[in-house]
């Protein structure tokens, strides 16, 4: 809605092919930089730029609002608009494709597909709760609405940057290692 009444007078097929082609050359070049940079690097890049843009998109609706901040103008259009491509080159880099690779590659061959479901499951039903949760979190936290979603991705970033091993060019092993390793740094939430 942002991109299709602000940046093209309301014609939703230019920004509709817009926000394809942004997708589409973001895909490209995440799956060039892939095997270059590292799963983790790319996941953390992504989900950071996620959470950027929803602290423009916060910023930009907060100043909109002529009851809270008020300090709207020309700019907050520009800025909601950056921020949703921001967004979506942030997703489709990180965490649109690389839950897959890191799936693939935490598991055994005889447990990918089951690890894949879980993980494709989780993801739908996540989409699905966000989906059906906006309008009341909207008017519930309207104009802040994106700082809430800002703090989810940037809690979520801590936990990607802290438990989150890098997988590429890693067997099944190394990242088992690895992740025992990475463990024993932190205390056991439920005794053993």
């Amino acid at each position: 809605a942002v991109v299709s009444t602000q940046s093209t007078g309301g014609d939703s097929v230019t920004a509709t092919v817009a926000t394809g082609v942004v997708n589409c050359v973001v895909t490209f070049i995440s799956a060039l930089l892939n095997d270059r940079v590292g799963r983790r690097v790319i996941l953390i890049v992504g989900t950071s730029m996620m959470g950027i843009a929803h602290g423009l998109l916060a910023l930009s609706q907060s100043c909109t609002d002529k009851e809270s901040w008020s300090c709207g103008g020309d700019w907050t259009a520009v800025v909601a608009i950056g921020s949703v491509f921001l967004f979506i080159c942030g997703c489709t880099a990180g965490l649109g494709s690389m839950p897959w690779f890191i799936v693939n590659e935490l598991f055994v061959t005889e447990y990918r597909g089951v690890a894949n479901s879980v993980c494709g499951s989780t993801n739908w039903f996540t989409s699905i709760i966000l989906l059906l949760t906006y309008d009341s979190v909207n008017n519930a936290l309207f104009p802040y609405t994106f700082f809430f979603y800002m703090a989810v991705v940037v809690f979520f970033l801590v936990l990607m940057i802290l438990f989150v091993p890098e997988t590429r060019c890693k067997t099944v092993q190394q990242i088992t290692v690895e992740l025992e390793r990475q463990s024993s740094r932190f205390p056991p939430i439920i005794g053993k």
